[in-house]
């Protein structure tokens, strides 16, 4: 029994090590002290450690730097700070708004430094900055690291006035720069707004901890959704009144194109306001003109005395950026385009061949189907393509301010969206002119977007984040269990476990709260010594600068040290998440959209219905994003959604102008150029006609009606060209009778012309139709 249990025992150890791996984050020691932290690639050599710790030493003595190794991931990471004072002076220098005291008048105002007793809160230092523009300041100060001179690292060369840590960044030389979690406000932030599902967005909150971008673009995202609850509702209704009557469907189809634009024009219109309301509100209404601002990191250009600032800045001449945009980017945009429209031709020319094929039996549904899913899963494959090539221009461009740089970059991506998304739309509505697989193409694209889109955003980063936790944490639980632990003992009643002083230690750590680094260096350090005891992830630390601005020279690297422990820290666990990518993909993403509701959904009014339903999923899954699979992202300041404001009413006035264009050839197709009364009087004149000649035919010979009329009129005869069915050689009498019989009934071309032509060979008869012509006019 013993044998049995301890050869079974050692299997469950080793299945409950996995176990353990997939939840080893829930167990991570906070990180204090650090708003930024800069992680290294393995194994990186310890020259350039060095070389780096130099230049924050020389170029930024302000930030307070702590090197750690990191055992679990064996990297080296940069724990930066920065002292109260400096943040304040940093804070100047960002221009970053703070609240006035009521007694000098209240409201938001640029912070200044020799002002500073005017502004609330100012001598606490724990309130007056929250954590993220605490990491916001010190990022800023790691930005104006730039190169004096021709300094290298490598192969990595850099220019006069060139950003360093940003070019270390995109050479690989540093891995990650990026701010840590506040582990109390993101458990607020989970509760209140990933688990609320059915609650309002905490707006103030997410602009406290994620910055204003990111909470304009969810006051965007909100905003939008509770929108589209009206014409959802009226899709809705149109959807189920389909089929009632073929002119009730048309009024219909019209009617909902017009509301749609109607409704679009609204929803901007008070967009524009409420933007302007949280402008307001968050201090970001009135922006500094981007001359007094610096130039972003990845500027480059020579240095010149600026005529605003006076001091050396980088310059890019103009002519330089021009010459690029013209001779590359327009061809290549151009291009792109090109291949938009040959891959929808070929895709259009597959399903009609497939269709052809197999257009009956059990597999036909797939067949139709199947074309318009590849089509769809295409646009998304050129989408990804299109925007490596999009940044890559982009960057060639070489704009001198963030904001330029973004806008311009918006401008290319939706160019090529609008062709890639809407071209076989166009196509088809307008070419093809074909309802049916309009309704059937439209609804391919969005829901087949929809699916990739909220997988690729999602569950793909939640998986690969939980793979690469499973893969840290058996790094640690595989590492001899025996040797830490022993054999599993053959009676665990009432026995603790090995490492229960592990345990108690994680479990003083499950709800950590991550201590708010406002200390000065010396409040720091003191601070450092108190709990170097009590945090295991002190025992790691070695303080290599501290302050920078001391003279210390002498500075060495900590040891390279094995894994030791079952708990990583929070620098560990979050340098392994994904980096959040911006808020292109996510404003992208509802451009089309807005596009595929207002464009196109009259031929298929769930439209709105179905873009509802996505966007309550897509608030709650960003939401998931941010706040469980990716690292977390600086915060930036905008006024509003910038370009894609622009984009959005854009595409409203196209749409306008389409509507305004369709109604058009709707009133001309619905209203006959020719009164319905003069048709049917013209059709009964044709009918007299025809009926009086078939009388007259049938009482004369052929032959003396041709001999008797033949000498009358041989000009006039003469004169009329042979008809389609009469040879040179063949008799007029034969080419009359086959155009009457043949006769379209309502034709008047058609109608005068045999009668004129028999009238000219018989005086007779013409004499003898006139009175029953004359009596059916009358």
């Amino acid at each position: 029994m013993n044998r049995a249990y301890r050869v079974f025992g050692k299997r469950l150890l080793r299945t409950s090590q996995f176990v353990v791996s997939s939840r080893i984050w829930l167990h991570t020691i906070p990180t204090r002290n650090c708003d930024v932290l800069m992680t290294f690639p393995p194994k990186t050599e310890d020259a350039k450690l060095m070389w780096v710790l130099k230049q924050l030493k020389e170029k930024a003595p302000q930030i307070i730097v702590h090197v750690r190794h990191h055992a679990k991931t064996e990297v080296f990471g940069f724990y930066m700070t920065a002292s109260y004072q400096s943040l304040l002076k940093g804070a100047e220098n960002l221009c970053i708004r703070k609240s006035l005291k009521q007694d000098y008048g209240g409201g938001m105002k640029e912070f200044t430094f020799e002002e500073q007793d005017l502004f609330e809160n100012i001598h606490n230092e724990m309130e007056f900055f929250t954590s993220q523009e605490r990491q916001s300041i010190v990022y800023g100060m790691l930005n104006n690291v730039r190169s004096v001179g021709n300094e290298h690292i490598d192969d990595t060369v850099f220019r006069e006035g060139q950003a360093i840590i940003p070019t270390l960044v995109t050479n690989n030389v540093i891995s990650n720069v990026f701010p840590l979690h506040n582990n109390d406000d993101l458990i607020r932030l989970r509760n209140g707004w990933v688990n609320a599902f059915c609650t309002t967005q905490p707006l103030n909150q997410i602009c406290e901890y994620f910055g204003v971008k990111i909470a304009m673009y969810f006051a965007y995202l909100g905003h939008y959704t509770t929108a589209l609850c009206i014409p959802a509702l009226i899709g809705l209704l149109v959807w189920t009144m389909e089929g009632y009557e073929q002119i009730f469907d048309d009024w219909c189809f019209v009617g909902f194109a017009l509301f749609n634009v109607l409704w679009a024009t609204l929803y901007l219109e008070h967009w524009k306001r409420r933007s302007a309301e949280l402008a307001y509100k968050w201090g970001t209404l009135d922006k500094n003109d981007e001359v007094v601002i610096d130039p972003r990191p990845f500027y480059k250009g020579e240095l010149e005395v600026s005529s605003v600032t006076g001091r050396l800045e980088p310059f890019y001449p103009i002519w330089k950026r021009n010459l690029f945009r013209y001779f590359v980017t327009l061809p290549v945009v151009i291009l792109s385009l090109c291949i938009v429209f040959a891959v929808m031709l070929a895709n259009f020319y597959i399903e009609e061949l497939i269709t052809k094929l197999v257009n009956t039996g059990e597999y036909a549904f797939i067949a139709k189907v199947l074309p318009k899913v590849c089509h769809a899963v295409s646009i998304f494959t050129l989408d990804r393509m299109y925007t490596r090539v999009a940044y890559w221009l982009n960057d060639m461009e070489n704009h001198r301010m963030q904001e330029a740089y973004e806008n311009h970059l918006i401008i290319k991506l939706v160019l090529f969206q609008f062709v890639n998304s809407f071209l076989s739309l166009f196509y088809i509505a307008f070419y093809l002119q074909d309802m049916e697989l309009l309704r059937e193409q439209l609804m391919a694209l969005l829901i087949m977007r929809q699916i990739i889109g909220n997988v690729k955003e999602a569950l793909l980063p939640y998986l690969m984040w939980h793979f690469r936790m499973i893969k840290a944490g058996l790094i640690t639980t595989v590492e001899s269990p025996e040797k830490e632990c022993g054999e599993l003992p053959l009676n665990t009643e009432n026995k603790k476990p090995c490492n229960s002083e592990a345990s108690a230690e994680e479990e003083e750590h499950l709800t950590p709260e991550m201590t708010n680094t406002n200390e000065t260096a010396d409040q720091q350090e003191s601070s450092e010594e108190k709990t170097a005891g009590n945090n295991p992830e002190n025992e790691d630390e070695k303080s290599l600068i501290g302050d920078l601005s001391d003279n210390r020279d002498r500075m060495e690297l900590p040891p390279r040290k094995a894994s030791a422990g079952n708990s990583p820290s929070q620098a560990e666990v979050e340098s392994t998440m994904s980096e959040y990518e911006d808020t292109f993909e996510d404003y992208l993403e509802m451009f089309i959209q807005f596009g595929y509701v207002t464009l196109f959904s009259s031929a298929f009014p769930l439209a709105a219905l179905c873009a509802l339903l996505n966007n309550v999923i897509e608030i709650r899954s960003d939401a998931f994003k941010l706040c469980m699979t990716c690292r977390r992202p600086f915060g930036q300041q905008v006024e509003n959604i910038g370009t894609w404001a622009v984009s959005i009413a854009k595409l409203c006035d196209y749409f306008f102008s389409h509507i305004i264009l369709g109604v058009k050839m709707w009133i001309a197709y619905a209203i006959p150029d020719i009164p319905q009364w003069v048709a049917t009087e013209m059709s009964r004149l044709d009918f007299l006609r025809r009926e009086a000649f078939k009388k007259l035919d049938s009482h004369q010979p052929h032959n003396n009606v041709l001999h008797t009329s033949k000498p009358e009129n041989p000009v006039r005869s003469q004169s009329l060209p042979p008809t389609s069915n009469q040879t040179p050689h063949q008799p007029p009498h034969s080419s009359v009778s086959t155009s009457a019989d043949t006769m379209p009934l309502g034709d008047t071309a058609y109608i005068t012309r045999p009668s004129t032509f028999q009238e000219s060979f018989s005086p007779q008869l013409r004499h003898r139709q006139t009175p029953s012509i004359s009596a059916g006019t009358s």
